[in-house]
């Protein structure tokens, strides 16, 4: 009979206990050594969103909604995401708030420190799991996880937090429950931990499948006390699933993500996941090519070489799991754990224009180290078995140098993410045939003022994708700004045949007319912005000073007072109002709006 594998290893195995504090703090100084740079580097992307604009964020008396909405609830007309609950992504955001409120090395703190946490919680996991004499595959696990280079998204990019902090919590879920003997104080801790991780992230749910996968590992018979373990061990979370439950059906109700496969023959559908399972395979096992974007083509016939290499991966990972089990549990538990968080990945989103991103490997990496550590540890075992041989040290040196270099690249990466620049420049490198790298490093650099570094990005993104609206816009912005109006007019009208409705292109048209001294036609153009989209301040602010410009004050107040309703304390609507009622006459109200935009000056930093 095949003797049950061990929960964890016995004491004798240790190797006393300064050594296994020597490797927790050699796992965690390698994580925060790799990632302490992230503390310089700004907010990119998303995090405009989440930590510039989030009124939720400012006041724990308004954070109440971000439990009871979706995670960009505070955003209109965000129903495309209404389906993200995620609360305690706010939680977090709201405390480095009001300790350093927008000063960006706060929130990057966050993550970072973070990751060394669940790089110890790899390692603690690891040792308890891979029945290793000579405890040196948990450090292998531990050390690969804190400096793997596909981890740079998840840790050095803000809005990524909630993907750390799910899979932090996962694991001290994990280390709290996948645990013999099992006690009613780790049981309830566990579930709260699990709780935890799924208030950040929607991924979690399959932490509980990942203990089962442990579970199987040990196939000794049931008895009474095991019984006892197993009822303290789940239901715990099943009170922790149902409380979750409650609170997303009251936020999102019964709304799931879509997948996406409407675009692709039915008879192709599920086979696209297939390409996708391919590529998060190779950033795990060969991290190259990493960037902020990867687009993603589906395939659309069977005879496609990407498809027929995703199909050689998933009959490996189906031939592991039925293999493995009985002969190296430890790798068989590694790989469960890497097939079971990815699969969501596999479906979600999955003809996203970014369908494969970096950061959905951040849990299933758990997995795919202590495969990665069970397999060294194997090896390092018969090597040292043959004390004489030459190649007794080779397994040792292996795995320095593949630390080594992956330290390396993860450095290298980090300081990609160091600012939007960077970050847009490094995603057209990987990728110079997709639109969208193009276009962001286009807007990137127009926001630094670069305005002919900006225009040849956002002429090239507009080759690439000729009716993207946003291109259209920001390219036209550029042009303003390098007093070449006439062209952008010129870009706007063609581009307004076809795409009418976008009050984006009006809005910029009614900029390049006011450029080109043409008032009346700028405020027609930017009436029809403001109505298109009437939750534009920015709209009714420039179609209010266009027509204050045409001498029609009392027409601009309505468009003016639009703007404050939907912007209270923007100086420069307050200050526009001041100058219509100044030309009306009403001096009162004027100083009022004067001392009003100066009070909103003052306030900002």
């Amino acid at each position: 009979m095949t003797p049950s594998v061990p929960s964890a290893p016995p004491l004798s195995h240790a190797a006393g206990p300064s050594r296994g504090v020597l490797q927790a703090v050699a796992v965690m100084l390698a994580a925060l050594a790799v990632y302490a740079p992230a503390l310089t580097g700004g907010l990119v992307y998303d995090d405009y969103v989440l930590v510039e604009v989030n009124p939720w964020i400012r006041s724990a008396a308004t954070l109440g909604n971000a439990f009871t909405q979706p995670l960009f609830g505070f955003v209109p007309g965000a129903s495309a995401n209404s389906v993200f609950y995620r609360p305690l992504t706010h939680v977090v955001l709201l405390a480095v708030h009001g300790v350093a409120g927008e000063s960006p090395w706060a929130y990057h703190l966050v993550p970072v420190v973070l990751h060394a946490v669940a790089s110890l919680l790899v390692w603690v996991l690891a040792r308890r799991v891979l029945d290793d004499p000579r405890p040196g595959a948990g450090l292998v696990a531990g050390l690969l996880f804190a400096v793997h280079p596909v981890h740079v998204e998840a840790v050095a990019w803000v809005s990524a937090v909630m993907d750390v902090a799910a899979t932090t919590a996962g694991l001290g879920m994990l280390a709290c429950l996948a645990l013999r003997p099992l006690r009613p104080g780790r049981a309830v801790a566990g579930a709260g931990l699990w709780l935890v991780a799924l208030l950040f992230k929607e991924v979690a749910a399959v932490l509980p499948g990942m203990l089962l996968a442990w579970e199987l590992m040990d196939r000794a018979p049931p008895s009474a006390e095991r019984k006892r373990e197993w009822a303290w061990r789940y239901g715990p979370l099943v009170l922790a699933g149902a409380v979750y439950l409650a609170l997303r059906l009251h936020a999102v109700g019964l709304s799931m993500v879509s997948s996406g496969w409407a675009s692709v023959p039915p008879g192709l559908a599920l086979f696209n996941a297939l390409p996708l399972l391919a590529e998060h395979a190779r950033l795990l096992v060969l991290p190259s090519g990493l960037s902020v974007l990867h687009p993603f083509e589906p395939i659309t016939s069977l005879t496609a070489v990407r498809a027929w290499v995703g199909l050689g991966v998933a009959l490996g990972v189906v031939a592991g799991l039925v293999l493995l089990r009985r002969r190296a549990p430890g790798a068989w538990l590694g790989l469960a754990w890497l097939v079971l968080p990815l699969l969501p990945a596999l479906h979600l989103r999955a003809l996203g224009e970014s369908a494969v991103s970096e950061r959905y490997d951040y849990l299933p990496s758990v997995g795919f180290c202590l495969g990665v550590a069970a397999a060294w540890g194997v090896w390092n075992a018969r090597a040292r078995r043959e004390a004489a041989s030459p190649g007794a040290l080779l397994p040792t040196a292996v795995a320095g140098a593949v630390l080594l270099a992956a330290t390396a690249s993860a450095a290298t990466q980090v300081g990609v993410w160091q600012d939007e620049v960077s970050l847009w420049a490094n995603a057209v490198e990987v990728s110079p045939e997709a639109p969208t790298p193009h276009y962001q490093l286009g807007e990137a650099l127009l926001r630094e003022g670069r305005v002919d570094e900006a225009l040849p990005a956002l002429e090239h993104a507009l080759r690439l994708r000729p009716t993207h609206p946003s291109t259209v816009t920001a390219l036209a912005q550029a042009l303003i700004k390098s007093g070449q109006p006439a062209r952008a007019r010129e870009l706007l009208e063609a581009a307004l045949v076809g795409m009418p409705e976008q009050s984006g292109l009006h809005y910029r048209l009614g900029e390049a007319l006011r450029a080109l001294g043409e008032d009346e036609a700028a405020a027609r153009a930017l009436r029809q912005a403001a109505t298109l989209a009437p939750g534009s301040a920015d709209a009714w602010r420039a179609l209010g000073e266009t027509l204050l410009r045409l001498g029609r004050a009392k027409e601009a107040l309505d468009p003016l007072e639009k703007a404050r309703a939907l912007s209270p304390d923007t100086p420069g609507v307050l200050q526009a109002l001041a100058r219509a009622h100044h030309a009306l006459g009403d001096e009162a109200r004027a100083v009022e709006h004067e001392a009003a935009a100066a009070r909103a000056g003052a306030s900002k930093p």
